[in-house]
């Protein structure tokens, strides 16, 4: 852990403009108040954090911001040599690890050279800390063995060399996996569970007067270079997992934040919209309109899908004893009603909701309707459920219908109606954000109002008063049919964006998040109107369609004449 500042001081300006000085661990645990680590097991027999442990509630916190900023620390009984230290050692003379380990026996001689002498020769760390300003680290012509020495006198002279206590990073950059069978808790963590089994050996060696104390010295002294490669990104036979320092496609930063994802959010393919239209008014979407499969709408404004599906059930049955339901035979009859707001209660709701995120190819299932069985004269079995009926009306006229010219179209009410219902109500005064990775500019994110996008066909449909332009397209025979290939998976946004947000269509992944708020929203809707909007900062227009409009064209300008392409001059 280093502490990084820009030196001001007079006597340095116009020498070394940027400083990198080793962190002084005793103080930034007295300054933030940092607490010890001292049980290496992770979780209790009751499944929590163990308090004392690498991820103790009671030490990080239980918020994300907590969990994000708060350190611990290790105390190792004695003390060792700073890993970057003992990096920069090594290279100089590879006598520093026998010593550390205690394999070899050295004195000092009056050039301050260190020579083996299996007599009268001491080894260890602690015999090294107490001599090392009596070696003289031999020089060279080298410019790099040169600084290295220079590093370690400095550190030496200004005591930050020989720690005796060790930081643990904070637990929301090395979560533990939870998900499967068995957990695991990573390369990171792992070291660190060595890291205070060695020191808690080396406090009993110390207590019994065993003498085996050079030997776990120089296996603490090892994870310590362990820890520090697997931060910068070194190469360490220790490290099954190798690190790849802070920054990189798969370093810490990336792996611990950029793989997380927020609550209520979710990533998504970007797609060519559909622009098969009569008319521009006909679009899906738009510069003001982004297009978001029904799932992920309903995952980003989770809560208030939630709140509009039990609106629905209210507006359908608060005070109603009767109604027209479909049997299993797909036959309409009248039944008896208990209370629907008993059987749809906010915890079946949530079941039912979760089951339609988790399965894509059990999208089609009717609804049972809260009937009185016994009232109704219906056996309460497998075989005899009842359905609640569907009540859209198509905006064309009956016999312009196809197979169904009925003014409503018969068939039993399914999830997808609902949740679709919902989704709309939830989101139709709402913004979502779209982000693409890697965020190198502001232009990197847009925000949109959502079309929520359903099954592949759609019609236009009017239910309980309200109009719905692209109501997904559902008949008798889909239900309880597989629907896994029948829906938009896809999110679908204006052309015009691409280029600022560095995109095209060739698999690209954004992270899409609703907005809650209606002062998150109102600011977003300014900002979607606003010269920010399509200005960047070097004052270039970002909202252009180059390739899209010249396929355009191209298409337009083209027939063919058999196996023949030719181009025909515009007409005007």
């Amino acid at each position: 852990m280093n502490e990084i500042y820009e030196a001001t001081y007079p006597e340095v300006i116009g020498k070394d403009q940027f400083s990198v000085e080793l962190l002084d661990i005793d103080k930034f645990i007295k300054r933030n108040n940092v607490k010890e680590i001292t049980n290496p097991t992770f979780f209790g027999y009751n499944g929590l954090p163990t308090p004392d442990g690498l991820l103790s509630n009671e030490i990080f916190g239980i918020t994300q911001a907590d969990r994000a900023g708060i350190f611990g620390y290790i105390d190792l009984v004695e003390y060792f040599i700073d890993p970057s230290c003992y990096k920069a050692l090594l290279r100089l003379d590879k006598k520093f690890n026998e010593i550390v380990h205690g394999t070899n026996f050295f004195t000092i001689n009056d050039n301050g050279e260190l020579v083996e002498d299996y007599e009268n020769g001491k080894t260890g760390i602690k015999w090294l800390k107490q001599n090392f300003g009596k070696i003289k680290l031999k020089r060279t012509d080298s410019r790099k063995r040169d600084m290295k020495i220079k590093y370690i006198q400095h550190n030496f002279e200004s005591g930050k060399m020989f720690i005796n206590k060790y930081l643990v990073i904070p637990p929301y950059y090395r979560d533990v996996n939870t998900g499967s069978r068995h957990e695991g808790v990573g390369q990171i963590n792992t070291l660190y569970v060595h890291l205070i089994t060695a020191a808690t050996s080396l406090r009993e060696n110390n207590n019994y007067g065993l003498s085996m104390a050079d030997n776990t010295c120089g296996r603490i002294q090892d994870t310590l270079k362990a820890i520090y490669d697997y931060f910068c990104g070194n190469k360490n036979d220790i490290i099954s997992d190798p690190g790849t320092g802070m920054s990189g496609k798969f370093g810490i930063l990336k792996r611990a934040n950029l793989s997380k994802t927020t609550d209520y959010s979710c990533r998504l393919v970007i797609s060519a919209p559909e622009l098969k239209v009569e008319t521009i008014d006909d679009l899906m979407v738009d510069l003001d309109h982004s297009g978001v499969p029904l799932a992920a709408v309903a995952t980003d404004f989770y809560p208030f899908v939630l709140y509009h599906m039990r609106r629905f059930f209210e507006r359908e049955y608060l005070g109603v004893y009767e109604d027209d339901c479909y049997d299993s035979n797909g036959e309409l009859i009248h039944v008896y009603l208990k209370n629907a707001m008993y059987v749809y209660n906010d915890d079946e709701l949530n079941k039912q909701l979760n089951r339609y995120l988790y399965s894509p190819n059990d999208r089609f299932r009717p609804v049972e309707a809260p009937i009185d069985y016994e009232k109704s004269g219906i056996p309460d079995d497998d075989e005899h459920r009842i359905y609640m009926a569907f009540k859209g009306t198509p905006t064309t006229k009956p016999e312009d219908y196809g197979d169904y010219p009925e003014a409503v179209i018969h068939r039993p009410l399914t999830w997808t109606d609902i949740i679709f219902m919902a989704s709309v109500e939830a989101s139709q005064d709402k913004c979502v954000s779209i982000t693409r990775y890697p965020y190198d500019s502001y232009t990197n994110t847009i925000y949109t109002k959502v079309t929520v996008l359903s099954t592949q066909e759609t019609e236009p449909l009017y239910i309980n008063e309200k109009f719905y332009k692209f109501y997904p397209k559902i008949r008798l025979k889909d239900i309880n049919q597989p629907t896994e290939t029948l829906f938009r998976d896809t999110l679908t946004m204006s052309n015009l964006y691409l280029k600022g947000m560095g995109g095209d269509y060739d698999g690209d992944t954004v992270n899409c998040k609703g907005s809650y708020f209606k002062e998150t929203n109102e600011e977003q809707l300014e900002y979607l109107n606003s010269k920010a909007n399509y200005i960047n900062i070097g004052c270039e227009n970002v909202r252009v369609s180059s390739n899209e409009a010249v396929q355009s064209i191209y298409n337009l300008t083209k027939v063919l004449y058999g196996d023949d392409k030719k181009l025909t001059s515009p007409q005007f």
